[in-house]
């Protein structure tokens, strides 16, 4: 009887010990609140970046534009002088 308790005790004592380390695993890969905000943060800031980006790329675009549009416009010009002289 005594054999029996000490072997119950023992498997309680391991299976306590496993739970325990499966426990402090599970915590130690957890996301804190902290660090949610951190990368609620970070994800702010590249939102606002990547805005910033995007503002510049539509200027180079436009710029782009405008610069062909001018040079149609100047190669017509051109052309047209051939025949009108």
């Amino acid at each position: 009887m005594v054999d029996e308790q000490e072997e119950v005790a023992l498997a309680n004592e391991r299976r306590h010990a496993a739970i325990e380390r499966d426990v402090a695993i599970i915590k130690s890969n957890y996301a804190t609140k902290e660090d949610i905000a951190r990368l609620e943060t970070q994800i702010a800031r590249m939102e606002t970046h990547m805005a910033h980006m995007e503002t510049r790329l539509v200027k180079w675009v436009i710029g782009a534009m405008a610069a062909s549009i001018v040079s149609v416009i100047g190669t017509a010009l051109n052309i047209a002088k051939l025949f009108v002289s």
